[in-house]
């Protein structure tokens, strides 16, 4: 449909204009006489083009076409006109005139003339505009894909990235999209598996979601979630896909140290309880240092001595690979299980922390310096063996025992804080066994579960 405004002062051409133009039953005229008339006019209405002759009493054609276009540069403007001076022509064309059509004698064909220029002109105007919506909308979309912080990749149907914003650069760790442009998206997922038949059933599934891992620019990698939809053109037909990632390594890792704690709890809780119902007779000691065994990193030896009355250190319990220990135990030169060592004046009690730190000084540290350093040397130089963590086991001011962790290379202990948990459960424990040993076994079952 097409709303047209007709101005001339001839009536019989208005009049012919509505019976030629108007037969199509696809344009519709407002036919004025004068061009202040049509000022009025469209004030209130729009139309889609405007018709009007040259030579006019009052306004000319020309003081029309400039009051239009001080408000309109998009409205097609033609001259229907007697006129056919090069001159008017040229000033009609130079004040924004889109189309000038002298009129002839022969009606019938300058109408079809009128009404092809009319369609042309409009038909013209409305493709700008919808190229200029396109265009906007194109770049508001690329403002809003390139300002996104969620990192986006667009790629063509063989999967090859035409386009990524700068997030999906950065979680890549580039800065130049042309060194991605023309890739394969497959170059930077590292499982699972992507090949050609996968890309092109993506077609048929019309999109994906799910999480991968992918791989840097440094060859480093990161677990990502992704989502991968469809792109359409206007014939329905696939132009390619748009994918969005996010980095989730940081919840993985946040999730799997939950996961990791809630055993260690669990696990502690359960170990707790056991140690309860053990029997003086039953090793506290083996049982303590299996359980530590459990909670620190693979590959450590754990090292568990009880403090006797008189200060007299001795070693209850040592667990770890059976060639760790044997290491250590030839370093020694002699079994480490039942070693008593008789630490100097002051060597216990305020020295021993009451939480797990790392020890300076080593073995000879949790030694109290009764070993040659030489002995202490070659325990330290062993391949297995990085730096030491301890505790003493404590209980309402008494010390019961001490604990060492002899740590392998570049590894410490998910959560100190659950080690220290377990010793300090063990500690009332072994607080309890003394008490239960000083008072002797008379009434033992009625005073341990009161």
């Amino acid at each position: 449909m097409i709303r047209l405004l007709h101005v001339d002062d001839d009536r019989t051409i208005l009049e012919l204009s509505g019976i030629f133009l108007g037969r199509g039953g696809d344009i519709i005229a407002d036919c004025v006489l004068s061009g202040e008339t049509a000022a009025e006019m469209l004030k209130s209405q729009k139309y889609d083009a405007i018709v009007s002759d040259y030579q006019m009493p009052g306004w000319s054609g020309i003081d029309l076409l400039k009051h239009v276009r001080q408000n309109d540069q998009v409205t097609p403007f033609l001259f229907f006109s007697d006129q056919k001076d090069e001159d008017i022509v040229i000033e009609a064309l130079t004040c924004g005139a889109d189309f000038f059509l002298p009129k002839g004698h022969q009606v019938r064909s300058q109408f079809i003339q009128l009404e092809h220029a009319i369609r042309e002109t409009v038909k013209r105007r409305r493709a700008e505009e919808q190229h200029e919506r396109i265009s906007s909308l194109l770049r508001i979309r690329e403002a809003a894909f390139r300002s996104s912080h969620c990192p986006l990749a667009l790629c063509d149907t063989e999967g090859r990235i035409q386009y990524a914003n700068p997030a999906g650069l950065a979680i890549w760790g580039y800065t130049d999209e042309q060194e991605v442009i023309g890739r394969s998206a497959v170059d930077f997922v590292v499982s699972p598996e992507i090949t050609g038949n996968d890309i092109q059933e993506l077609f048929t599934e019309r999109a994906w979601s799910g999480c991968a891992v992918a791989r840097r620019r440094d060859g480093t990698t990161f677990d990502a979630r992704v989502s991968v939809n469809v792109v359409d053109g206007d014939s329905g037909r696939p132009l390619g896909f748009v994918a969005a990632f996010s980095d989730i390594s940081r919840q993985n890792r946040a999730r799997e140290q939950l996961e990791s704690i809630s055993r260690d709890i669990r696990f502690v809780t359960e170990s707790a309880a056991a140690m309860m119902d053990f029997t003086q007779g039953a090793d506290i000691y083996g049982f303590i240092a299996d359980s530590l065994s459990h909670l620190a990193p693979q590959g450590s030896v754990i090292v568990l001595s009880s403090v006797l009355r008189d200060s007299v250190v001795r070693l209850e319990a040592v667990r770890g690979e059976e060639s760790a220990v044997a290491s250590i135990e030839r370093a020694f030169g002699m079994p480490l299980e039942g070693l008593s060592l008789h630490p100097p004046a002051g060597g216990l009690g305020p020295a021993i922390p009451q939480s797990f730190v790392q020890v300076e000084g080593g073995i000879d540290t949790i030694t109290f310096g009764l070993l040659p350093r030489e002995v202490c040397r070659k325990i330290q130089e062993l391949p297995f063996f990085e730096k030491v963590i301890g505790r003493g086991l404590w209980w309402e001011g008494k010390l019961h025992g001490v604990t060492a962790i002899l740590l392998p290379p570049g590894s410490m202990p998910k959560n100190t804080d659950i080690l220290d948990l377990f010793i300090l459960h063990c500690s009332a424990v072994l607080q309890r066994r003394e008490a239960e040993h000083l008072i002797g076994n008379r009434d033992m079952d009625q005073i341990r579960y009161q």
